[in-house]
């Protein structure tokens, strides 16, 4: 009886793995599908995204330029000024 009983669970319990296999096979696929065309998408996204973000940094940095150029001291005294309000705010950032 007892073995008979062993048998009918084991015979469950395949039948419930098995059918847990089925789902996921299917819902796996499915998942990865939408993950591969969501990546898809990102990848053709960001070249467009990259392109216009150097074409901004480009013309920020030739813009920098120009001022620096322009007002030398007013650039060292903006500088010298971000430099110590970070200096204060990391050294003070250690108590």
């Amino acid at each position: 009886m007892a073995k008979d009983s062993f048998e009918k669970t084991r015979d469950f319990v395949d039948e419930k793995i098995d059918q847990t296999k089925e789902y996921l096979g299917s819902s796996y696929a499915k998942t990865r599908d939408r993950v591969e065309d969501v990546l898809g998408d990102v990848r053709k996204n960001w070249g467009g995204v990259s392109a216009q973000l150097d074409d901004q940094w480009d013309e920020t940095s030739a813009r920098l330029r120009k001022y620096v150029k322009a007002n030398p001291l007013r650039a060292v005294g903006y500088a010298a000024g971000i430099g110590l309000i970070l200096g204060l705010w990391i050294g003070r950032s250690g108590d």
